[in-house]
């Protein structure tokens, strides 16, 4: 059993944590389960993550935190050389752009980019995406962090990543190359990290967690304290929190 755990809407929303989220993680490091966290929030690094997490009480390493800025990097490593990229979104994808040894422009060079990444950006200005439409119309590559159109905050649904890529669609006229969740280049990079098994997906969301799940071929749990309120009945699970499903994997183990 390797379990894929979302975090926004399942282990807390913005910086509170949900009901039972620690006692679940320390239940699987107590038994021995294997688990990476899965997350389309493109936002933060994977150590700005794991300090986050730590806040709460949950211990866990960089390396077991796989995000769509993460992702997306590591997508972009592999096949291209070398980049230079007008970035809509936030310090996660900044920080990853720069990890690869990419240039970050800045938005006044737009002609130079060859590629416009996307992520969540609560700082989206009418200039940021002015850029970014220009560049690929230009010819850059439009490649997205994810495209989940909302993202849970504490106060309630707010538009995430797939508002900002929707807008430069309609701008562009051209489809942004998705990354992030469900996503086959994400895939990849949690078969790597995890390797083979028995996956379970635990998410919040049917539109990319329970997607994501059938396309691995994984165990399908939803948990129902982020978006999704009302199961498809499509899943093999559905708990109302994590306290529930530590019960659902004591008789597992």
């Amino acid at each position: 059993m390797k379990l894929i755990i979302d975090m926004d809407g399942v282990i807390y929303r913005g910086s509170k944590p949900l009901p039972h989220a620690k006692e679940f993680i320390e239940f699987l490091q107590e038994n021995g389960v294997e688990f990476v966290f899965a997350t389309n929030n493109s936002t933060k690094t994977r150590e700005m993550f794991a300090e986050k997490l730590g806040k709460m009480g949950i211990k866990v390493s960089p390396e077991r935190i796989i995000t769509s800025s993460y992702a997306t990097a590591e997508y972009l490593r592999e096949r291209y050389n070398e980049g230079r990229a007008i970035i809509i979104g936030e310090k996660g994808i900044e920080e990853e752009t720069r990890r690869i040894g990419w240039e970050v422009l800045p938005l006044e060079e737009w002609k130079r980019a060859t590629h416009v990444l996307v992520g969540m950006d609560r700082t989206l200005t009418y200039d940021k995406l002015k850029a970014g439409c220009l560049a690929i119309n230009n010819g850059a590559r439009f490649v997205a962090t994810n495209n989940d159109v909302n993202f849970p905050s504490e106060e309630g649904l707010i538009p995430g990543a797939g508002s900002m890529v929707a807008a430069l669609e309609a701008a562009t006229g051209k489809k942004a190359f998705v990354v992030g969740k469900p996503n086959e280049p994400y895939i990849e990079i949690i078969r790597r990290v995890l390797g083979e098994g028995e996956y379970w997906v635990i998410g919040d969301r049917v539109d990319t967690d329970m997607l994501l799940a059938e396309r691995m071929s994984a165990k399908k749990v939803l948990v129902l304290t982020g978006v999704a309120r009302e199961p498809t009945g499509r899943e093999d699970y559905v708990v109302a929190n994590l306290g529930e499903l530590i019960a659902v994997l004591r008789e597992r183990l």
